[in-house]
């Protein structure tokens, strides 16, 4: 896929309103800290836009394996089930090499309405 001098209408100012978001939540929790449920979406949220990103190049979704394993591991930390289905296909290696399965008791999230969305007319 590669970087690209066009994208679709709107993907640049997502991605600015994500990184704002990400910015606000560090301050927000700076003062009061995290709940489960918060943290389990923080990761959540970073699984989802690793996915995205992996999708660039076979090199940045193999510089983004760790990222996957990383939150696998936090998630590990921090008692919550760990979601393998949301890792990207270089990891499978890290996966069979002792990450725990996928997470029980939770319905996926919904990963967007897809490139070719255009809204209800």
């Amino acid at each position: 896929m590669g970087l690209v001098d066009r994208v679709w209408p709107g993907i640049e100012g997502q991605a600015d309103q994500i990184a704002e978001a990400a910015c606000d939540l560090a301050d927000a929790v700076s003062g009061y800290g995290w709940s489960a449920a918060a943290a389990d979406d923080a990761l959540v949220a970073i699984d989802t836009l690793t996915i995205a990103l992996a999708q660039i190049a076979p090199d940045v979704r193999e510089a983004l394996a760790a990222v996957t394993v990383a939150t696998a591991t936090a998630r590990r930390h921090l008692g919550l089930p760990v979601d393998s289905e949301a890792e990207p296909e270089s990891t499978t290696t890290a996966t069979a090499s002792g990450a725990p399965g996928p997470r029980a008791g939770r319905q996926p999230r919904r990963r967007g309405l897809g490139p070719g969305f255009q809204g209800i007319r």
